[in-house]
C-alpha cells in the first residue's frame, strides 16, 4: 500500500459589487492506494487561498459562506480527479 499525493490549483469565481472576482485555490490531497484500488476513506486535503484579503476587500462575504463555496469547488475537482 502506498500514499499518493497530488497538488493542483483551481479557481473560484464570485460576483461582488458589480464585479466578477476570480481567485486561485491551491489544493494538496493524499490518499492510500493499493494496485488500482483507491481508499477514498483515507483522503486528506489541505486548501490554501487568500481568505483574509477576500474578507477585507468584500465585507459582504461571510467567512463561513466563503469556506463552504471553496470546499464545494475543491470537492468537485477532487472527485473528478479520483474517477
Amino acid at each position: 500500500m502506498i500514499w499518493v499525493v497530488r497538488q493542483f490549483t483551481t479557481h473560484q469565481t464570485l460576483e461582488a459589487e458589480g464585479e466578477r472576482v476570480r481567485f486561485p485555490i491551491r489544493v494538496e490531497y493524499e490518499y492510500q492506494q493499493e494496485g488500482a484500488q483507491k481508499f477514498v476513506g483515507s483522503l486528506r486535503k489541505k486548501v490554501l487561498y487568500n481568505k483574509s484579503f477576500l474578507l477585507k476587500r468584500y465585507p459582504q462575504f461571510k467567512e463561513r459562506d466563503l469556506d463552504l463555496l471553496v470546499d464545494k469547488k475543491v470537492q468537485e475537482v477532487i472527485e473528478e480527479a479520483l474517477l
